[in-house]
């Protein structure tokens, strides 16, 4: 715990802000910087808004909004009565801001773009899966693809296990950085999936292509694995290219 005792001697690893637009900004990138040096580590409590005030020479409303700010960024909280404390970031708090920032363009990425970074993730992820895949992801896996052909002819529930089966390879990499990389494209990647199934016949073929990827996995057959998710995601190219020529994009 940090306690008040300590505040002198953190005293050195602040700096008093000038006087310009947006204090609490500045005093949100220092402590930020602290956090994320590990000066000031997860379970830590900062020192009061006064002291932190008297310390950063602003007021006590500049440090509060520069507490808010930390809490939105998911580095602090605050606990009523108690004060406020290091937060450890979490996987979840990068995924959600990339998914922030991607659903926030006004120009939606193109076919091309989200395929080449699928083709840079997931021939790897395959490979590995293929390697690491454990008894639980294997049977996450034979979920997933079951409801997939389940769901072929409804539109809306098949891109979803599609994109569970994708995600959980992800997840049988045993390396979560492809999951928190992979899963901000999900609404981007739902489009492109729903966008493919309309036309004839390419959800049939989506379920085969996931069935033979689900068998190389079992098999711990990294370059058969690899070869057909190749194949699969050319597929889905042509399929999304030839819907988006005929159909309008879906609303979500």
């Amino acid at each position: 715990m940090l306690s008040y005792c300590h505040t002198n001697s953190m005293k050195n690893g602040y700096t008093p802000v000038k006087r310009q637009a947006k204090l609490s900004h500045q005093v949100a990138e220092q402590i930020q910087q602290l956090i994320l040096s590990r000066d000031l580590k997860h379970g830590d409590r900062l020192p009061t808004e006064r002291e932190l005030g008297e310390t950063f020479k602003v007021s006590r409303t500049v440090i509060r909004e520069a507490i808010r700010t930390l809490e939105a960024h998911g580095l602090v909280t605050s606990q009523t009565g108690s004060g406020t404390y290091v937060r450890a970031v979490q996987g979840k708090d990068v995924v959600n801001s990339l998914g922030m920032f991607i659903n926030s363009q006004h120009k939606p990425f193109s076919l091309d773009a989200l395929m080449e970074i699928r083709q840079v993730l997931e021939i790897e992820m395959v490979k590995l899966a293929a390697q690491r895949a454990t008894e639980d992801n294997i049977k996450q896996l034979e979920s997933n693809l079951d409801m997939m052909c389940k769901t072929i002819d409804d539109a809306d529930e098949f891109p979803k296990w599609d994109l569970k089966f994708h995600l959980t390879l992800a997840d049988a990499c045993g390396n979560q950085l492809f999951g928190i990389v992979l899963e901000p494209l999900t609404e981007s990647l739902f489009e492109l999936i729903w966008t493919g199934t309309t036309i004839p016949g390419a959800a049939q073929d989506a379920c085969q292509y996931h069935r033979d990827i689900l068998d190389c996995v079992k098999n711990k057959d990294s370059k058969c694995a690899v070869r057909v998710m190749r194949a699969h995601l050319a597929q889905a190219y042509r399929v999304a290219a030839e819907g988006i020529k005929h159909r309008p994009k879906k609303p979500r």
